[in-house]
Protein backbone atom coordinates (compact mmCIF):
# COMPACT_ATOMS: atom_id res chain seq x y z
CA UNK A 1 0.00 0.00 0.00
CA UNK A 2 1.45 3.37 -0.85
CA UNK A 3 0.44 7.08 -0.93
CA UNK A 4 -0.03 9.02 -3.54
CA UNK A 5 -1.69 12.25 -5.52
CA UNK A 6 -4.90 10.42 -6.41
CA UNK A 7 -6.60 13.86 -6.92
CA UNK A 8 -6.37 16.16 -10.27
CA UNK A 9 -6.74 19.34 -8.01
CA UNK A 10 -3.82 17.50 -5.56
CA UNK A 11 -1.48 17.98 -8.27
CA UNK A 12 -0.62 21.30 -7.47
CA UNK A 13 1.30 20.37 -4.56
CA UNK A 14 4.85 20.12 -4.77
CA UNK A 15 5.59 16.19 -6.02
CA UNK A 16 7.98 15.55 -2.93
CA UNK A 17 4.30 16.34 -1.34
CA UNK A 18 3.41 13.37 -3.49
CA UNK A 19 4.95 10.74 -1.85
CA UNK A 20 4.97 8.27 1.24
CA UNK A 21 6.56 5.40 2.49
CA UNK A 22 5.43 2.01 0.89
CA UNK A 23 3.96 -0.69 2.98
CA UNK A 24 4.81 -3.74 1.46
CA UNK A 25 2.68 -6.07 3.43
CA UNK A 26 1.37 -9.28 2.00
CA UNK A 27 -2.44 -9.69 2.30
CA UNK A 28 -2.04 -11.90 5.24
CA UNK A 29 0.07 -9.17 6.89
CA UNK A 30 -2.79 -6.65 6.22
CA UNK A 31 -5.38 -9.14 7.21
CA UNK A 32 -3.16 -9.32 10.92
CA UNK A 33 -2.65 -5.71 11.18
CA UNK A 34 -6.66 -5.31 10.85
CA UNK A 35 -7.37 -8.30 13.34
CA UNK A 36 -4.59 -6.66 15.85
CA UNK A 37 -6.62 -3.51 15.29
CA UNK A 38 -10.19 -5.02 16.48
CA UNK A 39 -8.82 -6.98 19.36
CA UNK A 40 -6.99 -3.51 20.78
CA UNK A 41 -10.74 -1.96 20.55
CA UNK A 42 -12.10 -5.23 22.48
CA UNK A 43 -9.07 -4.45 24.83
CA UNK A 44 -10.58 -1.21 25.50
CA UNK A 45 -13.70 -1.73 25.40
CA UNK A 46 -12.99 -4.24 28.44
CA UNK A 47 -11.06 -2.05 30.65
CA UNK A 48 -13.26 0.77 30.25
CA UNK A 49 -16.11 -1.26 31.50
CA UNK A 50 -14.03 -2.07 34.43
CA UNK A 51 -13.37 1.48 34.99
CA UNK A 52 -17.28 2.75 34.74
CA UNK A 53 -18.10 -0.78 37.32
CA UNK A 54 -15.43 0.67 39.87
CA UNK A 55 -16.95 3.57 39.60
CA UNK A 56 -20.63 2.46 40.30
CA UNK A 57 -19.35 0.08 43.12
CA UNK A 58 -17.44 3.19 44.87
CA UNK A 59 -20.64 4.68 45.06
CA UNK A 60 -18.93 7.78 42.13
CA UNK A 61 -21.13 7.10 39.02
CA UNK A 62 -23.73 9.80 39.99
CA UNK A 63 -21.05 12.48 40.57
CA UNK A 64 -18.87 11.70 37.44
CA UNK A 65 -18.62 12.64 34.30
CA UNK A 66 -16.90 9.98 31.94
CA UNK A 67 -16.05 11.15 28.49
CA UNK A 68 -14.44 8.38 26.28
CA UNK A 69 -12.86 9.82 22.71
CA UNK A 70 -9.29 9.54 20.92
CA UNK A 71 -7.07 12.49 19.06
CA UNK A 72 -7.86 10.15 15.82
CA UNK A 73 -8.50 7.03 13.96
CA UNK A 74 -6.46 5.17 11.79
CA UNK A 75 -6.97 4.35 8.20
CA UNK A 76 -6.90 0.62 7.12
CA UNK A 77 -7.09 0.41 3.81
CA UNK A 78 -8.90 3.61 3.23
CA UNK A 79 -7.87 5.27 0.13
CA UNK A 80 -5.07 2.62 -0.29
CA UNK A 81 -3.47 3.91 2.81
CA UNK A 82 -2.47 2.17 6.65
CA UNK A 83 -2.14 3.85 10.27
CA UNK A 84 -2.42 7.46 9.74
CA UNK A 85 -1.11 11.03 7.90
CA UNK A 86 -1.83 14.48 7.05
CA UNK A 87 -5.21 13.64 5.52
CA UNK A 88 -8.66 14.38 7.09
CA UNK A 89 -10.41 11.56 5.34
CA UNK A 90 -13.45 10.13 7.72
CA UNK A 91 -11.05 7.64 9.03
CA UNK A 92 -8.61 9.35 10.54
CA UNK A 93 -10.89 12.67 11.64
CA UNK A 94 -13.71 10.95 12.99
CA UNK A 95 -13.66 9.52 16.13
CA UNK A 96 -15.61 7.88 18.68
CA UNK A 97 -16.85 10.47 21.63
CA UNK A 98 -19.08 8.85 24.13
CA UNK A 99 -20.23 11.17 27.32
CA UNK A 100 -21.65 9.77 30.48
CA UNK A 101 -23.03 11.01 33.44
CA UNK A 102 -25.35 12.49 35.37
CA UNK A 103 -28.17 14.18 33.27
CA UNK A 104 -26.70 13.22 30.14
CA UNK A 105 -29.30 11.27 28.27
CA UNK A 106 -28.51 8.02 27.44
CA UNK A 107 -29.41 6.13 23.76
CA UNK A 108 -29.10 9.64 22.00
CA UNK A 109 -26.70 9.70 18.95
CA UNK A 110 -25.86 13.49 17.66
CA UNK A 111 -24.80 13.86 14.10
CA UNK A 112 -23.73 17.56 14.91
CA UNK A 113 -19.90 18.30 13.91
CA UNK A 114 -17.97 18.96 17.30
CA UNK A 115 -13.69 18.27 18.01
CA UNK A 116 -11.32 17.68 20.46
CA UNK A 117 -10.89 21.45 21.51
CA UNK A 118 -14.31 21.42 23.14
CA UNK A 119 -12.85 19.25 25.73
CA UNK A 120 -11.51 21.60 27.91
CA UNK A 121 -14.35 24.06 27.50
CA UNK A 122 -16.70 21.51 28.56
CA UNK A 123 -14.86 19.89 31.67
CA UNK A 124 -14.59 23.20 33.03
CA UNK A 125 -18.31 24.04 32.41
CA UNK A 126 -19.24 20.98 34.31
CA UNK A 127 -17.18 20.96 37.49
CA UNK A 128 -18.88 24.48 37.52
CA UNK A 129 -15.30 25.94 38.05
CA UNK A 130 -13.92 29.01 35.69
CA UNK A 131 -10.48 29.54 33.81
CA UNK A 132 -8.06 32.46 33.12
CA UNK A 133 -7.38 31.18 30.26
CA UNK A 134 -9.46 31.21 26.57
CA UNK A 135 -9.89 28.09 24.86
CA UNK A 136 -10.87 27.83 21.11
CA UNK A 137 -13.33 25.25 21.65
CA UNK A 138 -16.67 25.34 22.58
CA UNK A 139 -18.38 23.43 25.94
CA UNK A 140 -20.67 20.69 24.97
CA UNK A 141 -22.96 20.51 27.65
CA UNK A 142 -25.82 22.86 26.12
CA UNK A 143 -25.14 20.81 22.87
CA UNK A 144 -25.66 17.46 25.42
CA UNK A 145 -28.73 18.60 26.43
CA UNK A 146 -30.37 19.90 23.31
CA UNK A 147 -30.34 23.43 24.35
CA UNK A 148 -28.10 24.11 21.09
CA UNK A 149 -26.76 23.39 18.17
CA UNK A 150 -23.84 24.38 15.76
CA UNK A 151 -22.98 24.72 11.92
CA UNK A 152 -19.39 23.01 11.48
CA UNK A 153 -16.47 21.75 13.20
CA UNK A 154 -12.68 23.09 12.34
CA UNK A 155 -9.81 21.56 12.43
CA UNK A 156 -6.28 22.15 11.31
CA UNK A 157 -2.88 20.16 10.81
CA UNK A 158 1.11 21.95 10.06
CA UNK A 159 3.90 20.14 8.74
CA UNK A 160 7.27 21.67 9.64
CA UNK A 161 9.40 20.96 6.27
CA UNK A 162 12.37 20.80 8.61
CA UNK A 163 10.76 18.14 10.77
CA UNK A 164 8.88 15.82 8.12
CA UNK A 165 9.66 16.97 4.67
CA UNK A 166 6.74 18.64 3.67
CA UNK A 167 5.36 22.21 4.15
CA UNK A 168 1.66 21.51 4.53
CA UNK A 169 -0.69 23.91 5.75
CA UNK A 170 -3.92 22.11 6.16
CA UNK A 171 -7.26 23.46 7.31
CA UNK A 172 -10.49 21.47 7.57
CA UNK A 173 -14.29 22.80 8.12
CA UNK A 174 -16.87 20.26 8.72
CA UNK A 175 -20.97 20.45 8.19
CA UNK A 176 -23.54 17.17 9.29
CA UNK A 177 -23.23 16.92 5.35
CA UNK A 178 -20.00 18.15 3.64
CA UNK A 179 -16.53 18.64 4.24
CA UNK A 180 -13.94 20.68 2.46
CA UNK A 181 -10.33 20.26 3.08
CA UNK A 182 -7.83 23.20 1.67
CA UNK A 183 -3.67 23.21 1.78
CA UNK A 184 -2.87 27.03 2.22
CA UNK A 185 0.20 27.28 0.46
CA UNK A 186 -1.24 25.63 -3.11
CA UNK A 187 -4.98 26.34 -2.57
CA UNK A 188 -5.31 22.34 -3.41
CA UNK A 189 -7.98 21.14 -1.46
CA UNK A 190 -10.56 18.13 -1.63
CA UNK A 191 -14.29 18.42 -1.12
CA UNK A 192 -16.58 15.52 -0.58
CA UNK A 193 -20.54 15.26 -0.02
CA UNK A 194 -20.49 12.87 2.87
CA UNK A 195 -24.21 12.07 2.66
CA UNK A 196 -23.95 11.38 -1.37
CA UNK A 197 -20.18 9.73 -0.56
CA UNK A 198 -19.81 9.04 2.41
CA UNK A 199 -16.59 6.84 1.46
CA UNK A 200 -14.65 10.31 -0.34
CA UNK A 201 -14.16 9.20 -3.45
CA UNK A 202 -15.13 12.07 -5.37
CA UNK A 203 -13.65 15.33 -5.24
CA UNK A 204 -15.77 18.17 -5.37
CA UNK A 205 -13.48 20.66 -5.51
CA UNK A 206 -13.59 22.29 -8.80
CA UNK A 207 -17.00 21.12 -9.46
CA UNK A 208 -18.90 22.44 -6.31
CA UNK A 209 -17.96 25.90 -6.40
CA UNK A 210 -20.97 27.40 -4.46
CA UNK A 211 -20.49 24.95 -1.48
CA UNK A 212 -17.10 25.71 -1.81
CA UNK A 213 -17.04 29.44 -1.16
CA UNK A 214 -19.60 28.19 1.92
CA UNK A 215 -17.24 26.28 3.41
CA UNK A 216 -14.43 28.57 2.71
CA UNK A 217 -15.90 31.64 4.09
CA UNK A 218 -16.40 28.96 7.41
CA UNK A 219 -12.67 28.71 7.77
CA UNK A 220 -11.70 32.26 7.36
CA UNK A 221 -14.86 32.81 10.03
CA UNK A 222 -11.92 31.87 12.86
CA UNK A 223 -8.93 33.83 12.07
CA UNK A 224 -8.38 33.97 16.04
CA UNK A 225 -7.01 29.97 15.66
CA UNK A 226 -4.25 31.29 13.38
CA UNK A 227 -1.43 31.70 15.64
CA UNK A 228 0.46 35.39 15.15
CA UNK A 229 4.02 33.17 15.60
CA UNK A 230 4.96 29.93 15.30
CA UNK A 231 5.35 27.51 18.25
CA UNK A 232 8.53 26.30 18.94
CA UNK A 233 9.37 22.53 18.70
CA UNK A 234 10.15 20.99 21.90
CA UNK A 235 11.76 18.15 20.12
CA UNK A 236 8.82 15.71 21.54
CA UNK A 237 6.69 13.80 18.65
Amino acid sequence: VAIYNHEQSLNRLPRRNGRARNYNDSDLQLRHTIANYYGMISLIDHNIGRILISLEERGLAENTIVIFTSDHGDWLGDHGMMLKGPMFYEGLLRVAMIIKGPGIPSGVVSQVPVANTDLAASVIEWAGISSKYETHGKSLKSLVENRSSRDFAYGEWDLNPIHWGLDLKLRVVRTPRYKLTLEKNTDAGELYDLQEDPHEITNLFDKSKNIRKELEDMIRSRPEDELSKPLIPSGLH
